[in-house]
């Protein structure tokens, strides 16, 4: 009896086996396909936060990438004043179509030349980008990368590049006139409580003391990054940035209140007008000062 036992448990064990759920179970894992495009995995890691999934930047900080490099390729330099923007960065105020950006776009010096190619013609072929391109574009080759990287540019140097690229009459995109910014008491008063309880523990209770390294929101470091334009930066970053654990939470008019006790805590003085929500009207009011 233990025998025939022991032959009905070896024949039990071998039709397991044999079953396509045992064979599935006993297989290595599947392996993920990956993203095919190594393009779109370097964008994904390293741009996706300021130029956004679809392309289209974020209006007065980052600039969108969708129509605006067919363009600069589509201009003499363009191909080679797009690697260097890629590997030094750039410093500077720009104009895309009428809009005008002033964020900073850092060096990538880090990424290696095959990522850089990679990521690069990804955004001239990505979105609809491929409709636009120039008939005689070809894709961009690591070779072109690494014979560039020696040249150690600064961000203000690449910044200079672009304007000896772009005419002025195209960088200058409005003849609107601007007015100093504008914003009610209320919105300030309702700001500074929203600032307390979400900012203060960053930024701290004078906007330049907090604890987790938040940066200074009051003074010279304030004034040299955000008072030299328009408020329609200031007021776009932090809509996109913050708070950290949930950027872009908060509604549009919650973000403008922040903004306006930002600004009445730098010195500029409330008015009857409130800080408008449309990013257009707010690239007409300027936070420069006489």
């Amino acid at each position: 009896m233990p025998m025939l036992m022991n032959v009905l448990r070896r024949t039990a064990l071998a039709l397991a086996m044999s079953s396509p759920a045992m064979a599935l179970a006993q297989s290595p894992a599947a392996t993920k396909p990956a993203t095919a495009d190594p393009g779109a995995r370097v964008y994904a890691a390293n741009c996706v936060a300021c130029h956004q999934d679809n392309g289209q930047g974020v209006v007065g900080v980052f600039p969108p990438l969708v129509g605006h490099v067919p363009g600069l390729l589509a201009r003499a330099g363009g191909r080679d004043y797009l690697i260097r923007v890629l590997l030094f960065g750039l410093l500077g105020e720009i104009s895309i179509n009428g809009q005008n950006y002033s964020g900073a776009m850092p060096p990538w010096e880090s990424l290696s030349d095959s990522d850089v190619a990679a990521v690069l013609n990804y955004a001239a072929m990505g979105w609809e980008n491929k409709t636009r391109l120039p008939a005689d574009f070809k894709a961009f080759q690591v070779g072109e990368i690494a014979a560039v990287r020696s040249e150690k540019l600064s961000s203000a140097a690449v910044h200079t590049l672009r304007r000896k690229l772009i005419s002025s009459n195209a960088q200058d995109g409005s003849a609107a006139t601007s007015s100093l910014v504008t914003f009610t008491s209320e919105q300030a008063e309702e700001g500074k409580f929203i600032y307390q309880r979400n900012c203060a523990d960053c930024h701290g209770s004078t906007l330049d003391n907090g604890e987790f390294g938040g940066a200074p929101l009051r003074g010279a470091w304030f004034q040299n990054k955000w008072g030299k334009g328009s408020v329609a930066p200031l007021y776009a970053f932090t809509k996109v940035k913050m708070p950290p654990d949930r950027p872009g939470a908060m509604s549009d008019k919650v973000y403008a209140d922040v903004v306006a006790f930002i600004l009445s805590a730098n010195g500029y003085e409330a008015s009857d007008k409130a800080l408008p929500l449309d990013p257009k009207a707010q690239q007409l009011l300027t936070l420069k000062r006489d």
